[in-house]
């Protein structure tokens, strides 16, 4: 039951921002609010949830992690119903921001839970049923929510959160034992300097998605001289929040640099998903989401197997494999067509998703094997903040370059038309049926229809193939990194 609290603690928060992100379009109809505001709406919760995790696993570490997770999920009930409520855009957007500090507090503690609560020889496999349940009840949120908001409204499909999240008190008061406290001095000045690091790097990093310019250039900036600041203060403070030391140890540099690289290939794939599924072969966000239901319950399964596999060949080889899963889904990609039958584009999907689910499971073990039991939450937060934080960077630079690559290819074969690659973009927007609708002759219509989607899908191509340098690179560095264990143990 300990599994299954904080498995949908996380699934919670990972649903609750899928929820909004599809309905989105609902929610500003409903509140009448501009499309500007919209976009700072939707990736507020995410902003605020990147700034406060680390402070989440400080404070979990220091007043107990079961008690603070409990907060957290006091909290999403809270402002869940809040935001659910909200009479306008301004009420909305502070439920969202706090209920993104409520989500730090259960995603950045439920692994750590996990550690506390289970002994050593148990440790591993209670770790993959953790994930596998976090895949599983992922589901349920985002679905749930999605068909609710359709079908009766915005505010309907909001309460989803409120409600899972009060199951989770209820959960967890009945079954998870306290974690003990290690009374450690709160770091604040550092706790400062890694929000405003974090902050500014994810607000920059989702402003790329709209191009290289100052609104994510000065964010980014002022992210990396906050990190830079951060690890100056945290090598001289006497009780940092962050204690340096981990990073000394190859294998937890290893399975970090892993889960970057499967998160920033996570990202980029979504993009790339939605990019082909909705723009090139006109699919509806409902063919996406019902694509990712059986791709999310074979993950689960996937992190199980990993688990035993782990315990058996060692958890190197499973991160190899993981990664190896990864890039051999991406290269398939590079066969996708027009009219790929969609029951191979559900397999690929999955298979992504495989190979994330693989790479996950060691990686939270040897993780959270490499420090101390009073540093868990810290090191916990430390996970989640890599894996947010490298998700946006694949979704946004790959969005970005794709814009970059479509505009490149279509341009000369657009040359002469009078039509310029972005009116392109709005002319597949169309109703091919209606093409007065986008002031062009059928004929005309249907060859730009033609050239710009072929141009499209070249660049998704092109992307894909980029993207598996990611996961092979990984590899070779994971293999590095691991081997220098082996030699420092033989000496």
């Amino acid at each position: 039951m300990t599994t299954v609290a904080m498995g949908l603690g996380s699934a919670v928060a990972v649903g609750d921002l899928r929820i909004l992100a599809a309905n989105i379009s609902l929610v500003r109809n409903g509140l009448q609010f501009s499309p500007g505001t919209t976009i700072f709406v939707s990736s507020l919760a995410t902003l605020t949830l990147a700034a406060s995790v680390l402070g989440a696993g400080v404070l979990g570490d220091k007043y107990g992690m079961k008690r603070m997770f409990l907060a957290g999920a006091w909290a999403a009930v809270l402002f869940g119903l809040v935001g659910a409520a909200a009479p306008n855009v301004i009420m909305l957007m502070i439920a969202r921001a706090c209920i993104g500090v409520a989500f730090a507090f259960l995603t950045g503690l439920s692994l750590a839970i996990m550690n506390a609560v289970f002994p050593p020889e148990r440790r591993a496999g209670a770790i993959a049923w953790y994930l596998a349940a976090v895949y599983a009840f992922g589901v349920l949120p985002a679905t749930v929510g999605s068909l609710l908001a359709e079908q009766i409204g915005w505010r309907s499909g909001l309460l989803v959160t409120p409600v899972l999240a009060l199951l989770v008190v209820v959960i967890t008061l009945r079954y998870v034992p306290e974690t003990p406290s290690s009374h450690r001095r709160t770091d604040l000045p550092g706790l400062l300097l890694v929000a405003v690091a974090l902050l500014g790097l994810t607000y920059g990093i989702s402003e790329l998605q709209n191009g290289l310019d100052l609104a994510a250039g000065v964010p980014i900036l002022i992210g990396v001289l906050a990190a830079a600041a951060f690890v100056w203060w945290e090598s001289r403070c006497d009780d940092p929040a962050l204690d340096l030391r981990i990073f000394r140890s190859p294998r937890f540099n290893a399975v970090v640099t892993a889960g970057a690289a499967n998160n920033l290939v996570q990202g980029g794939s979504m993009i790339m998903v939605t990019f082909y599924l909705i723009i090139i072969r006109d699919e509806s966000t409902w063919t996406l989401a019902l694509l990712l239901i059986p791709a999310t319950l074979v993950s689960a399964l996937a992190a199980l197997g990993a688990g035993r596999a782990a315990a058996r060949f060692g958890n190197a080889a499973v991160v190899v494999a993981g990664l190896a899963v990864l890039a051999v889904s991406l290269l398939v990609r590079l066969s996708f067509r027009i009219d790929t039958p969609i029951v191979v584009v559900a397999a690929v999907i999955a298979l992504t998703t495989v190979g994330g689910a693989i790479v996950q499971t060691p990686q939270a073990t040897v993780m959270m094997s490499s420090a101390p039991t009073s540093l868990g939450g810290v090191v916990s937060a430390v996970k989640a903040s890599v894996g947010g934080t490298f998700y946006g960077l694949g979704s946004a630079l790959f969005s970005m370059f794709g814009i970059l690559l479509f505009i490149r290819d279509a341009g000369p074969k657009l040359a002469g038309t009078g039509i310029s690659a972005e009116q392109a973009g709005e002319i597949l927007g169309a109703n091919a049926d209606k093409p007065s609708a986008a002031g062009l002759d059928p004929d005309r219509t249907a060859w730009v229809i033609s050239e710009a989607t072929a141009s499209m899908l070249d660049a998704a191509h092109t992307l894909n193939l980029v993207m598996t340098a990611i996961p092979v690179a990984a590899i070779v560095v994971v293999v590095v990194l691991f081997r220098r264990v082996v030699e420092r143990s033989a000496n």
